[in-house]
């Protein structure tokens, strides 16, 4: 008689011996840290911002160089752009004015010198960097004032220059003009302008003669105040 096969029962599920995670190993990888994407580039509005940049720098660099009244086409080839992209980025004349002058007041202004140093000193060094800054700007200062008639926009950038160069005048002679009061301001602004600046170069005299004739005149009315 044929002995029976004994069948080894399978485990149940619930019986089933399952393989654990090894010690120190995560049962779960996870989500990975997401990395940050990168903004989408608007090619059209890069080349635009470009394009508008270089036109006004044109105009601006056209002025700088003595043309008061620079054409569309001069503005376009030193731009390297059509004399027809001029016009769809501003449509008017007073738009691109308005950009330019943004542009140009965006500048910054030369160091002043500090009001604790002595009066002389802080004479000496205002005349010597507005000197340089009044020159350079004498034919932006003359297109302006040409178009201020037609353009309001030039006028106030005139105005907005002269009251900057004002506000310097007040914050480096602050302690001379709280004994003076608001009559010193007034003839320190008028002399460090661009007004009696752009007079006695117009009349033929040199940079360094106005400069001395300016800081001669500017000395006498600090000195009435000792």
């Amino acid at each position: 008689m044929t002995a029976a096969r004994t069948r080894t029962a399978r485990p149940t599920s619930a019986g089933r011996k399952t393989t654990g995670p090894k010690p120190g190993r995560s049962t779960s990888a996870g989500p990975k840290a997401a990395r940050p994407t990168p903004a989408p580039v608007d090619g059209r509005r890069a080349r635009t911002a470009r394009t508008r940049d270089a036109i006004v720098g044109a105009l601006l660099e056209l002025v700088a160089g003595g043309e008061a009244a620079p054409t569309a086409a001069a503005i376009a080839a030193r731009a390297k752009v059509s004399v027809r992209s001029i016009a769809v980025h501003f449509p008017t004349r007073a738009a691109l004015f308005a950009a330019a002058a943004g542009r140009y007041h965006e500048r910054p202004m030369p160091p002043e010198p500090p009001a604790s140093a002595p009066v002389g000193q802080r004479l000496a060094a205002l005349l010597a960097t507005r000197a340089v800054e009044l020159e350079a700007s004498r034919p932006i200062r003359a297109a302006a004032a040409r178009l201020a008639g037609e353009f309001a926009v030039a006028a106030e950038a005139l105005a907005t220059s002269a009251q900057r160069r004002r506000d310097v005048v007040a914050r480096v002679f602050a302690p001379e003009l709280t004994r003076g009061g608001g009559d010193l301001l007034e003839i320190l602004d008028l002399l460090l302008g661009g007004r009696v600046w752009d007079a006695l170069r117009e009349r033929g005299l040199a940079t360094a003669d106005v400069r001395r004739l300016v800081g001669d005149q500017a000395t006498r009315a600090l000195a009435a105040l000792a």
